[in-house]
């Protein structure tokens, strides 16, 4: 009776197995000798990758990064910039106010930098997006990616030489930003704390602050259908952002006075076929 060959496909299997699980808790530091067959297998993927995107893209209603109506393009960019010079007046007059002697950081343009999106995560935890851009295309670390240079999409991550992932804001490992809505005259509301919820409905959740108005000191009121833009000073080059618009408003449980909205941003981070990425002008 023949001998079974000392390699066999079960042992294979069983060794491969063993492997994963070992190298599953070894620390980041002993893992470094993988970036390079990384990313020769990165970019071997990446081409049927962007192929299943693009069908995809081809049977759904992608989002561009640019706007296809320019002139609701227009008028969006300039309430997002209009949203943030008066933020910036606010905050000029808080500094006046408290002779404040924190040094403010410097005044920086964007670069704009248009890039495709060639693969997306398949886990139901997390939508990361496989931009086609990277270092040597002047992506930086800060940098964010948006839709229509108007929407905010998410934050710029492992950057490569030819590529970048992208975490968008309403992926579970965002984190929380701060949104405002935004006023009929274009000056900012209420202040929320937005947290991405745990589920597949792509939205954001969180309470805002307690605010009056004029000399009657007469509360603020967040309503559904008004539109949240950024205002997160860890964003502090992109202020104005949209995020999308209040689908729910409730108040808190915790506090009464305050309420708490549910904002579904305008992009369906599914469907987002190419991105602006927005990189501070003069990073290293």
């Amino acid at each position: 009776m023949a001998q079974r060959g000392l390699v066999t496909t079960n042992r294979v299997f069983a060794l491969t197995l063993v492997t994963l699980c070992i190298t599953s808790f070894l620390p980041r530091k002993m893992l470094t000798w993988t970036h390079e067959p990384g990313q020769v297998i990165q970019r071997l993927t990446s081409p049927p990758a962007h192929a299943v995107k693009y069908v995809t893209d081809r049977f759904g209603n992608p989002e561009y990064a640019t706007n296809p109506d320019t002139t609701i393009g227009q008028i969006d960019t300039l309430r997002g910039q209009n949203l943030a010079l008066q933020i910036e007046i606010q905050r000029l007059k808080q500094e006046v106010a408290q002779l404040s002697g924190v040094r403010r950081a410097e005044d920086q343009s964007i670069i704009r930098i248009p890039a495709n999106v060639i693969a997306e995560s398949t886990s139901a935890s997390s939508r990361v997006l496989r931009i086609r851009a990277g270092t040597r295309d002047g992506v930086r670390p800060g940098s964010v990616a948006s839709t229509r240079d108007t929407h905010l999409l998410g934050r710029v991550t492992n950057i490569t030489a030819t590529t970048c992932e992208v975490i968008p804001i309403t992926d579970q490992n965002s984190g929380t930003i701060e949104g405002s809505t935004v006023n009929p005259d274009g000056t900012p509301g209420i202040r929320f704390d937005l947290t991405p919820q745990d589920d597949s409905s792509g939205t954001l959740k969180g309470p805002g602050r307690f605010e009056t108005v004029g000399l009657t000191q007469t509360p603020l009121l967040a309503e559904v259908g008004q539109q949240v833009s950024l205002t997160d000073d860890n964003w502090p080059l992109h202020t104005g952002l949209i995020i999308g618009e209040i689908i729910a408003v409730e108040q808190s449980e915790q506090s009464p006075q305050r309420q708490v909205i549910t904002v579904k941003p305008h992009i369906n981070t599914r469907m987002v076929s190419s991105v602006f990425i927005r990189v501070p002008e003069g990073t290293e």
